[in-house]
């Protein structure tokens, strides 16, 4: 594997170095820093699908100009000169007037990010950086090893936080239509199994 610039990165150097990985590469720059996003667990790939799922449906009825996608890269803006984060869910508008090569979105409305322990650092300055965006209305932060959902809405008095812990507290998202339980969001792991089905006799 070839290894990305030691120096610390700017969003033109970053972006440079980044089109000619390969396709099947994916890659993020956080404060200056480039690092190769390693390739899904299971479960993280379960809790985005369902997730995005989820989003799809809601908007389908809510905001049938909105789509929700995986592994879109953001611009957050001018102002942020070190920083290329890559989320897991966003909520964007219809594609069907963007390029075929195209991998970043000038206009987001929801991000989220299934994270595990070893994320945190990293996952807190996303965050921050969602928030400096002027679309941006909505971030989650889905814990990948337990039930834990922290959201960030954008209301009139500005930024407001919850964090949902148990199976059955309810993720509300009236902008995006949707309305589910958190176990909803695990369905399929280990921490929310699927029932076989029983096979009459």
């Amino acid at each position: 594997m070839v290894d990305a610039p030691q120096q610390r990165m700017s969003v033109e150097i970053f972006r440079t170095f980044y089109a000619e990985r390969p396709d099947e590469e994916r890659w993020e720059l956080i404060n200056g820093v480039a690092t190769r996003l390693p390739r899904s667990t299971l479960p993280h790939q379960c809790i985005a699908g369902n997730l995005q799922f989820g989003l799809i449906e809601a908007l389908r009825d809510c905001e049938p100009a909105l789509i929700a996608l995986q592994r879109i890269a953001v611009n957050i803006g001018p102002c942020v000169k070190h920083d290329d984060p890559s989320p897991d869910i966003v909520v964007i508008d219809d594609i069907i007037n963007a390029a075929l090569d195209e991998r970043h979105t000038d206009r987001f409305y929801l991000v989220a990010e299934i994270v595990s322990s070893s994320d945190r650092v990293d996952v807190e300055r996303k965050r921050m950086l969602y928030k400096l965006h002027k679309s941006c209305t909505c971030i989650l932060i889905v814990q990948q090893e337990r039930f834990e959902v922290r959201v960030d809405l954008l209301t009139d008095a500005g930024w407001s936080d919850q964090v949902l812990k148990e199976p059955d507290d309810i993720l509300t998202l009236p902008d995006f239509g949707l309305r589910c339980k958190v176990a909803d969001l695990y369905r399929g792991t280990r921490l929310v199994p699927r029932q076989p089905h029983q096979r009459s006799s």
